[in-house]
């Protein structure tokens, strides 16, 4: 019975929601979205382990769902971040057309997660990419710049995957991930082109500015997914870990919570940080052992779930305040409680303080670290800890703690918006009081790993002190410091060469919506249609689009 539920590939849910999203009324058409992303959590726990069936729509044989102990837990974090996505969506007032979008996009990164196969993961990687600058393009202003940035990191980098696995099916005449992927040239491009996801310092500069631009809600999605579905493909790539790629993973760490530090505005802090939060997983992931393996998955299921929630709450602030950056916050502790409430939780669980799941996840990634004997790797680790505190320690406290420096005008709270706030906090509290049941949920080995033992509390409670202290002791220094883009200073040439194509993109773009919509004029004025028809028409496309895939997707996976 249980193998009917491999027949059809889990992610067709995201698509059939995003569908009905487009069809049904708002209202209605959220609960049916949340309801088919969160039907996907117990499709994924109840499949059997294995295979699914195997196609071959192209000649060259496709698996395209998986289930094993590295994408089963993914995949099931996955749907319930994305049903509690559309409920954000709904909450903070995104359109239909930015929730359809959406859903495919978490439909291709689930799809990455399931493959079976490299050609399957590479359609549905460049179809993360695409819908991903979508996305970001569709909420126009500030943000279509770094959507066609995006789009040049993202697309560049599938270049390099696509070489990568047209090398390794040269070699091992096959498609279908048996466990491996061929040494040498494949693996240095694979390791370039996912790397452009990760983050990998010199091919981040898209991040801190994508997230920081687009709709609260757009950003919270692409937080949850892009990166975290990057370091899942690391994990099938080099399972046996790589040394230059742990540093890589350190450099990172390092690299990302600094500027975290320097940021005042909430989004660009936060997408720094994921930049350090990835380098801790690929350092467990990449010195090669097993509790490394399970530390790298615990901690990303807690980054997803924590750092989702920080940005839901600073989205929440955006949309209630108007205001995106610290220095003109203040005081929001006593008019926003909830967020108040569930922003303690978030970061008190990313800074690691015992009780919440980062505590665990962090734990046992750097106690993985020490017992490889990578006692450098370590004390980086440890600095970036205490730079985590330190960054959260002053987002706290400009945001909710100090007076504001002017009168603030907050928005009435929304009960949706408080409810998904509350729902996405509450596991960064279970997985911190039930180790066990958290880290029994990955594949490795946590190697006996007691998370409580009074040696990982005392240093846990003394790096969470000696960053609340560090900030004490260097706020008025840090106030003084103007925002500056640090990337355009490190990576010019990246920065201008992005920049320049992007408004060149722009530019074409912009003439030809505009040479568009004056045919489109002309032809309905002749057929004597009323000026809306261009909107008519292109969301009875964008159904269009969405309706066959789903339907060309279903044929493909029963055939």
């Amino acid at each position: 019975m249980n193998d009917v539920l491999v027949l059809v590939p889990p992610w067709v849910a995201y698509l059939l929601g995003a569908v009905v999203v487009l069809l049904a009324s708002r209202r209605v058409g959220t609960v049916v979205a949340v309801a088919l992303a969160a039907l996907t959590v117990p499709w994924i726990l109840a499949a059997p382990t294995g295979a699914g069936p195997t196609i071959a729509p192209l000649g060259f044989e496709q698996v395209p769902v998986r289930i094993d102990g590295l994408s089963r837990p993914v995949a099931a974090l996955f749907g319930f971040v994305a049903a509690l996505n559309v409920l954000y969506g709904y909450a903070t007032e995104a359109d239909v057309r930015q929730s359809a979008y959406s859903l495919v996009y978490m439909s291709a990164g689930v799809a990455v997660v399931l493959a079976g196969d490299w050609l399957t993961l590479l359609v549905a990687w460049e179809l993360l990419a695409v819908s991903a600058t979508i996305l970001l393009w569709h909420h126009g202003g500030d943000a279509v710049r770094p959507a066609f940035r995006y789009a040049i990191y993202h697309l560049v980098g599938g270049a390099f995957l696509v070489g990568a696995i047209a090398l390794h099916y040269a070699t091992a005449g096959t498609f279908v991930d048996d466990g491996g992927f061929t040494e040498g040239l494949p693996t240095v491009l694979a390791l370039a082109g996912v790397g452009v996801n990760l983050g990998f310092i010199g091919l981040h500069a898209w991040l801190p500015e994508t997230y920081s631009r687009p709709h609260v809600t757009t950003t919270v999605v692409l937080a949850g997914f892009t990166t975290k579905v990057a370091v899942y493909a690391l994990a099938r790539l080099a399972l046996d870990g790589n040394a230059v790629v742990a540093w890589l993973g350190a450099v990172m760490v390092f690299y990302g919570v600094t500027q975290a530090i320097l940021q005042t505005d909430m989004r660009r802090l936060l997408s720094y940080h994921i930049i350090s939060q990835l380098g801790y997983m690929i350092v467990a992931l990449d010195i090669g052992t097993a509790a490394g393996l399970a530390g790298a998955f615990a901690h990303l299921t807690a980054n997803v779930l924590y750092k989702g929630l920080l940005f839901m709450v600073a989205g929440a602030i955006i949309v209630r305040t108007g205001e995106t950056s610290l220095k003109r916050l203040g005081g929001l502790a006593w008019e926003m409680p909830v967020v108040f409430g569930t922003f303690l939780i978030a970061a008190l669980a990313i800074t690691g303080v015992p009780g919440f799941s980062g505590f665990v996840s962090k734990g046992l990634v750097m106690k993985a670290v020490e017992n490889a004997g990578a006692d450098l790797l370590w004390w980086v680790l440890v600095l970036g800890s205490v730079g985590t505190a330190l960054s959260f320690a002053k987002f706290g406290y400009y945001a909710f703690v100090r007076r504001a420096p002017e009168p603030l005008s907050v928005a009435p709270s929304r009960i949706t918006l408080s409810t998904v706030l509350v729902v996405i906090a509450l596991p960064s509290i279970l997985f911190g009081i039930l180790p066990e049941v958290f880290l029994g949920l990955f594949a490795g080995d946590a190697d006996g790993f007691e998370p409580y033992a009074a040696s990982e509390l005392a240093k846990a409670l003394v790096v969470a002190a000696a960053g609340v202290g560090a900030f004490a002791l260097f706020r008025t220094r840090l106030a003084r410091i103007q925002p500056v883009d640090v990337d355009r200073v490190l990576h010019p040439v990246a920065a201008a060469a992005t920049t320049s194509t992007a408004a060149l993109a722009v530019r074409v773009g912009s003439a030809a919506t505009v040479a568009g919509e004056e045919l489109t004029g002309r032809l309905g004025s002749l057929a004597g249609r009323d000026p809306e028809i261009a909107e008519t028409t292109l969301h009875t496309a964008l159904l269009a689009l969405i309706t066959t895939t789903a339907v060309a997707l279903l044929v493909a996976a029963l055939a």
